[in-house]
């Protein structure tokens, strides 16, 4: 175990999940703040009505952009001394498939109905300018992942969520769910900004030559690596926006069928439960340009150790004071949703691990294997939360969740040890000496 640990210091993926698990708790801490205003400020009406336009803005915010960073950083972490010109060429494309992508959360008004079909048409609007103006941060942020400038991507979330919680003040106050879509519309573009000073300091991307780009042309060598990342990012997006899809299933769900107040009690034990898997995004993040770079798949083993030894005691903590959580974050005594979150905590854990083991894939060059995983998990999410919601109300939504969670972690396990270890390795996946 001792060896272990001392590898990971030497590597920098123990130091740079550290940074990482920081700026996220941190973000999720102003994210909790921004939720708990939100409730605060909207009534649990409002929060549901958020709750559930919020799952939809980021599905479509990484179907059409944010599923590309992840491509970035793994072309640029292989190709460090090359002529990287073409991260232009995607910010370009990044910011036409946003706004090409964002319309298209209008017409789910029309196609999910139920509570849906209630929402005023501004406030879809507002998500709509939410989502365009993400693209210019998520590009920040893949250039400085494959950079492994791991330190100043997390300070580009810490400066969006001090943000967003600055603007939420103002614009939810004056024009109340639609307001605080403003705030992440804002929140965006601080960050973006934010970013780009720090590529220009660290990166020194100033001297490249974006007059003499032409997105048209695939012939060249330059226009071939544009099609490369953005070919390498679809299934990328795919798992990405499933992934986000599989988790919010059960509250896009309960908006519909049982309306935004039953959504709003959900929603406080849904967040609450995520605190969980904050861990494994901060460890993921650096993983995939390591093991884009050298294809050694004992970063999934290191991972797996970071993350379970991190995930259990949160996810104890979680588990036992439920009841004490939702009173201190939100004010609330309410049964079901105590016992929404208990059931929540146990998926998130496995979702974790789940997460860890997907972008190992991705940093393999197995981006699909994960959404292959992810769409039987979907479907049988859909499929029991459509089953169980109508009957037992939104328990049946955490349960829905919990048993698709953990049958997709348990699928992309069994791929990983029959598929990516070999016959001659099934024995040393759990040998961490």
């Amino acid at each position: 175990m001792s060896f272990n640990l001392k590898n990971l210091k030497k590597d920098g993926l123990l130091k740079d999940s550290i940074f990482m698990i920081f700026s996220n708790i941190y973000s999720k801490g102003m994210g909790y703040l921004f939720y708990f205003l939100t409730a605060l400020i909207l009534g649990t009406e409002g929060f549901g009505t958020l709750r559930g336009l919020l799952p939809l803005m980021d599905i479509i915010t990484i179907f059409f952009c944010s599923g590309i960073p992840p491509s970035i950083a793994k072309h640029l972490s292989e190709n460090e001394n090359s002529n990287n010109e073409w991260i232009i060429s995607i910010l370009k494309i990044m910011i036409l498939f946003s706004i090409l992508g964002a319309p298209i959360i209008i017409l789910l008004k029309y196609i999910l109905g139920g509570g849906y079909s209630t929402i005023d048409i501004s406030i879809y609007i507002a998500v709509v300018l939410a989502v365009i103006c993400s693209s210019f941060i998520s590009w920040n942020r893949g250039v400085l992942q494959g950079s492994l400038k791991i330190k100043e991507l997390s300070l580009t979330w810490i400066i969006e969520n001090t943000s967003k919680i600055i603007f939420l003040i103002i614009f939810a106050l004056l024009f109340g769910v639609m307001g605080a879509f403003l705030s992440i519309s804002f929140a965006y573009l601080i960050g973006g900004i934010f970013g780009y000073y720090l590529l220009l300091k660290y990166i020194k991307i100033d001297n490249i030559n974006i007059k003499n780009i032409n997105l048209f042309k695939w012939d060249n060598k330059h226009n071939k690596k544009v099609k490369q990342v953005l070919y390498y990012a679809i299934p990328i997006a795919l798992g990405t926006a499933s992934y986000r899809l599989l988790n919010d299933i059960d509250s896009i769900a309960i908006m519909s069928l049982l309306g935004a107040y039953d959504n709003g009690i959900y929603g406080y034990a849904s967040l609450l439960s995520r605190a969980v898997f904050l861990f494994a995004s901060a460890i993921s993040i650096p993983l995939i340009p390591r093991i884009a770079k050298t294809k050694d798949i004992n970063y999934l083993k290191k991972g797996l150790l970071l993350n379970f030894f991190i995930v259990i005691p949160v996810l104890a903590v979680v588990f036992i004071f439920a009841g004490e959580l939702l009173k201190l974050f939100f004010g609330i005594v309410n049964n079901d949703a105590v016992n929404c979150l208990k059931i929540l905590s146990i998926s998130a854990g496995f979702m974790s691990s789940y997460t860890v083991c997907s972008s190992s894939l991705q940093g393999l060059g197995r981006a699909k294997i994960p959404l292959y995983i992810l769409i039987v998990g979907i479907l049988l999410n859909i499929i029991l939360n459509y089953t169980l919601i109508p009957k037992i109300g939104i328990i049946g939504g955490a349960y829905a969740t919990l048993i698709s969670s953990m049958s997709i972690f348990l699928i992309i396990l069994a791929y990983i040890y029959y598929g990516v270890f070999g016959s001659s390795q099934k024995k040393k996946i759990l040998n961490l000496k």
